[in-house]
């Protein structure tokens, strides 16, 4: 893996820092894809897709689903160079997760290919590691059901935040005086096996965390009112897919419970 990094990096050297870098709509295939992304190890565009059966997404019609088989799968972003301070915000849904040990789901790290921190799941908690002149790390536990937002705050020689949902940050204190980001990989990292895991709207940039998503603004205006709530029903009645993020209630599917769920926040 080392030498694929190192190539993909060489061919991707200049390019801007990322934003916004996610499994959305392909405009001209009409269809949900992975290319938008430098790298798919182990994944391709039938590993995405709309809400059912085989897939879950949080925002916008389309999302990843990672299988935990023992093998490498995972999405790359090569676009950070050099990065002194780097921060990274994405959801998960890791409910059919049943590997019975830890699973690697997010890492970014320098040019080397030498991980500078890393986002884990085990047994209903997530973890952040930070390697730096000495390790740390810090764990929000029991983080419950249904779809979590996770967000990293990265500077080098600061403290590395680390938010899950709604909860207060977590600070995590290891040395990382003179290292800076050049990659970050998403999905299942370290060969775990049993299960499966959903990905969607990973956003990453140097300044300005971007925080949570506006939980069941289904049509994606900025607001939820009464349009949310029409929104909402014509997907899970007719499939019209909600361009924003109709799982209000954030477990997993767009049903009758977020309906609710949208008058509560707006009445």
């Amino acid at each position: 893996m080392k030498l694929t990094k190192n190539l993909r990096k060489m061919l991707l050297a200049g390019a801007a820092l990322a934003v916004c870098t996610g499994f959305a709509l392909n405009a001209q295939a009409q269809d949900c894809t992975v290319d938008n992304w430098d790298v798919q190890e182990g994944l391709t565009n039938s590993d995405t897709g709309t809400q059912g059966a085989n897939n879950r997404r949080y925002g916008g019609p389309c999302g990843l689903r990672v299988t935990l088989d023992g093998t490498e799968r995972y999405v790359g972003d090569d676009s950070p160079n050099g990065e002194a301070s780097y921060i990274a915000r994405f959801y998960t849904f890791l409910d059919g997760v049943t590997a019975s040990g830890p699973v690697k789901i997010f890492a970014a790290g320098d040019d080397n290919d030498v991980s500078l921190f890393e986002v884990s799941y085990e047994d209903g908690d997530l973890t952040l590691t930070v390697y730096g002149a000495t390790t740390e790390s810090a764990t929000f536990s029991d983080i419950g059901s249904g779809w979590h937002s996770v967000e990293v705050v990265w500077a080098a020689g600061e403290d590395t935040l680390f938010k899950v949902d709604e909860e207060g940050d977590l600070a995590v204190s290891a040395d990382t005086s003179g290292q800076t980001i050049h990659y970050a990989d998403l999905g299942n990292l370290n060969d775990a096996s049993g299960g499966s895991i959903d990905f969607d709207d990973f956003d990453s940039r140097r300044s300005e965390r971007p925080g949570r998503l506006l939980a069941g603004d289904a049509n994606d205006d900025g607001t939820v009112n009464i349009f949310d709530v029409s929104a909402v029903m014509d997907e899970y009645q007719d499939g019209v897919y909600s361009l924003g993020q109709p799982d209000c209630n954030e477990d997993g599917l767009v049903n009758i419970f977020d309906v609710s769920c949208v008058f509560d926040i707006y009445q």
